[in-house]
């Protein structure tokens, strides 16, 4: 094991909480974020395609079960609180939503701790997790964002960073630059929810991020399903 690893993901962490609120002032939840583009009813389902879009974190979920077992709860948990919080937008429901996103990125960091260090798979989850609850607490007490999000792009920074100064335990850690790529077009479709709208009108930004990120969690499954001790 490398305890060097440990070390390292810990520094990065503190330097981008300290960093964070060094350098922004308390962000707040924008107040126009519920305002998706589509609102498109069918068969009874207000807002439709941005509940529905949700089911591929559902099956990616399942298909990850028998190799990590709380991502897959994360993305699970997802599905159902991201489809909660489109059949209404609002505050109190978006919180379900983001439970399930803090679940998966804590079970991210500690599955790239654990591939680097050879360990501390569960002490990292606990930490990652902890965080990931506190900066939940935050966001609802204080509308401050600044830890949520964090915790929602540290699992990239690792992605990066750990390549850089370490050397993976495994093959196919090239297929985590999926993930990367997945999840950037997820937040330019967020970004442009409703210029996309405005021009393709047959769907919204915000549903297509819903298929991308579940696209760059399954790029997560695909590495786990492909690692080899190399």
């Amino acid at each position: 094991m490398k305890p060097a690893v440990v070390l390292f993901v810990t520094i990065l962490a503190l330097a981008a909480i300290i960093g964070t609120f060094f350098v922004l002032d308390a962000y707040p939840q924008d107040p126009g974020y519920h305002n998706f583009a589509d609102k498109r009813a069918f068969f009874g389902v207000p807002n439709f395609w941005n509940v529905v879009s949700n089911l591929p974190f559902f099956v990616v979920g399942l298909m990850s079960w028998t190799r990590k077992r709380v991502f897959a709860l994360g993305l699970i948990v997802t599905a159902f609180g991201s489809g909660l919080y489109h059949w209404n937008p609002n505050n109190a429901a978006l919180i379900w939503d983001r439970v399930g996103i803090v679940i998966v990125a804590g079970a991210l960091v500690s599955l790239l701790v654990e591939e680097y260090a050879g360990g501390y798979a569960r002490i990292s989850l606990i930490v990652a997790e902890l965080i990931g609850l506190v900066s939940l607490i935050t966001w609802y007490a204080t509308g401050d964002l600044r830890l949520y999000g964090i915790v929602q792009f540290f699992p990239g920074l690792l992605i990066i960073a750990l390549p850089l100064v370490f050397r993976p335990m495994n093959k196919a850690h090239g297929l985590l630059a999926l993930v990367l790529f997945f999840y950037a077009i997820a937040k330019l479709c967020e970004t442009y929810d409703a210029a996309i709208y405005h021009q393709l009108r047959f769907v919204s930004g915000h549903t297509l991020k819903h298929i991308a990120s579940a696209a760059s969690t399954a790029a997560v499954w695909l590495w786990l399903v492909k690692r080899r001790p190399g």
